[in-house]
């Protein structure tokens, strides 16, 4: 509880220019990219007629996912953006799941510690309930860094990724939109709702009012869009953090794990997904 809050920044320096980020968010985004990567290359190497474990998750998503876009955006645009939106829908999911596991190097710390206690009277364990043990191990003992590394955290409890993401669908809808009805019927989509401007007085689109609420609108999108991801994955680990800290016993933050963890980061990618398809339906 002491540490709620707390966002670790780190200052990177390039061409004169200072950046501040979070390294614990980019660390994790990396983490979530190899994991997908890894699991993509496992379940294409052991491709078969009877599909195994990871290809069997892999087509599960392929054929939820093909039947929702080929049913919006129709079969020609929906096989389309089918891998844009597969790719988005997997990334968040994994984002939103990593933080379900556990801080496995604290665990092994902590397991080394309360052994090695028996053998060295430096190390303090004190058993404060069977689930709850606080450890005072001086910094020269070996597996000490254990305790230093960080734990697993969802990317997507980041806001900077999530206007990533959000941009990212932006741009992605944006382009087609101009490739679809090319430039000047792309335009034509901001100042002639709700009343179309007609014939010369299209010239002066940008006295229409509309133009300006229709533009405000597609950014407006970009924030809700994201900060609705945000507030859901950053509000669910701050319930989790809050009540397994001031309750000692174990089956309530289970119970909140696979709730805001499993339920709540399923919904959350789907819905971020669905969003994406449907901006990219009003292009259409």
């Amino acid at each position: 509880m002491d540490k709620l809050g707390e966002v670790s920044q780190a200052t990177l320096t390039l061409f004169g220019l200072s950046i501040t980020y979070n390294p614990i968010t980019f660390l994790m985004t990396w983490v979530v990219i190899l994991f997908i990567l890894v699991s993509a290359l496992a379940a294409r190497k052991k491709m078969s007629l009877v599909p195994g474990f990871l290809q069997s998750i892999f087509e599960l998503i392929y054929d939820f996912l093909k039947d929702i876009t080929l049913g919006t955006l129709g079969d020609e645009d929906g096989r389309k953006h089918l891998p844009f939106i597969i790719s988005l829908f997997v990334f968040i999911l994994c984002a939103n799941w990593i933080g379900i596991l556990p801080n496995v190097f604290a665990m092994f710390g902590t397991l080394l510690g309360v052994v090695f206690s028996f053998f060295d009277s430096s190390i303090i364990v004190t058993f404060n309930s069977l689930i709850d043990i606080s450890l005072s191990i001086p910094e020269n003992r070996w597996f000490s860094f254990l305790f230093d590394l960080p734990a697993f955290e969802e990317p997507t409890r980041s806001v900077n990724m999530d206007l990533a993401l959000g941009l990212l669908v932006f741009a992605a809808v944006q382009a087609y939109g101009v490739k679809n009805k090319g430039f000047w019927g792309y335009l034509k989509s901001y100042y002639n709702d709700p009343f179309p401007m007609k014939g010369w007085m299209a010239l002066f689109f940008f006295l229409n009012p509309f133009f300006y609420l229709n533009l405000i609108g597609a950014v407006a999108n970009v924030v809700s869009h994201s900060f609705r991801l945000f507030g859901n994955i950053f509000g669910g680990g701050m319930i989790i953090v809050i009540v397994s800290s001031l309750l000692k016993f174990f089956i309530v933050p289970v119970g909140l794990f696979a709730f805001f963890g499993i339920f709540a980061g399923l919904v959350q990618a789907f819905v971020f997904t669905m969003l994406a398809v449907t901006y990219i339906q009003q292009q259409q």
